[in-house]
């Protein structure tokens, strides 16, 4: 960035006179963890309107905006994970299509931003709002169809469909190319089966995941499941410990209700204490258990999918350090 004042610090009406500057950003690929709120912040934060009049004392001048002649910034890639709150229909009603990225949370998806230059404005907060305006524009016009492709619904139909796609392709290729044939059938069909156990882990993780919160829903005012560990498992080995805590947590739960509330019950009340509270019981004592094992297959799964793909993992490490920072 170049900023230079003015050849006249001050203008005839006895005010100071705004700074002049140009710049051209450039940056590298981004990795982006982004929700509702913070695009809401955003977007409300840099509105042009936003400003509000400053009344100062007599004899005092409020430094004014820069302005910008030239603001260059250059094309980038940014992968984004989007986590939405709630639908504005009224608005989708109204024919903003932004709206439809907030039916779905999205994954892993990769955005080209084309280069916006911004000219002749007065203060940053234009220069955002412009630059804003135009990636979204550009996106909803050529990239629209990543907000489904990544979406969670459909998000393992595209990546098993892009294994599928290189055992066809990679095989034609290496035929026009003269390459050899038994090689690229050999890594296509190493694509598709990486997808494939790729999204059966995660989805079979995410299965499990549920179930365990579902069922452990019957525990009443009783934690019956441990917290996860902050840190992100790096292989099977890392979940053992989690996991016998989470199967010996759901069998104490259990132990609880069948046989210790009921023992006090009997010394309270009698045999009907206990046959009642035994009654009671039952259906968090068949819970507990099938709760805490789909916690522990829901943990080992994860593990086994940060193992089979370290990219994804360190990704997640990644974004857990930056929320700890918080």
């Amino acid at each position: 960035m170049v900023t230079w004042a003015p050849q006249n610090k001050v203008t005839e009406v006895g005010e100071i006179e705004n700074d002049e500057c140009e710049a051209v950003v450039k940056v590298l690929p981004l990795r982006c963890w982004l929700d509702q709120k913070a695009i809401r912040f955003a977007t409300t934060f840099f509105r042009p309107d936003n400003s509000k009049e400053i009344t100062l004392p007599n004899g005092l001048h409020a430094v004014p905006p820069p302005k910008v002649r030239l603001f260059r910034f250059k094309p980038f890639r940014l992968k984004v994970d989007y986590k939405p709150e709630k639908v504005n229909h009224q608005a989708l009603r109204d024919g903003q299509i932004v709206e439809l990225i907030n039916f779905s949370p999205l994954h892993g998806m990769i955005l080209t931003l084309q280069q916006v230059d911004v000219l002749d404005s007065i203060g940053f907060g234009e220069v955002v709002s412009v630059l804003t305006k135009s990636w979204i524009g550009d996106i909803c016009s050529t990239q629209i169809t990543k907000f489904l492709t990544n979406a969670r619904p459909f998000e393992p139909i595209t990546t098993i469909a892009g294994g599928v796609t290189d055992m066809v392709v990679l095989p034609w290729e290496a035929i026009q190319n003269g390459d050899s044939l038994r090689r690229s059938l050999r890594l296509g069909a190493k694509s598709f089966a990486r997808a494939v156990t790729y999204e059966t882990l995660t989805i079979s993780s995410g299965i499990a995941e549920f179930m365990a919160t579902t069922t452990a829903l019957g525990a009443g005012s009783r934690p019956m499941l441990p917290s996860r560990p902050e840190g992100t498992p790096r292989g099977m080995t890392d979940t053992a410990p989690h996991a016998i805590d989470s199967i010996a947590r759901g069998f104490q739960e259990a132990n609880f209700k069948l046989v210790i509330i009921p023992y006090r019950e009997y010394q309270r009340n009698g045999t009907t204490g206990a046959l009642k509270s035994v009654l009671k019981g039952i259906p968090v004592a068949l819970a507990a258990p099938t709760s805490g094992a789909a916690e522990a297959l829901s943990f080992a799964l994860l593990g086994a999918r940060n193992q089979f793909r370290p990219d994804i993992r360190k990704e997640e490490e990644v974004n857990q350090r930056g929320l700890r920072l918080e």
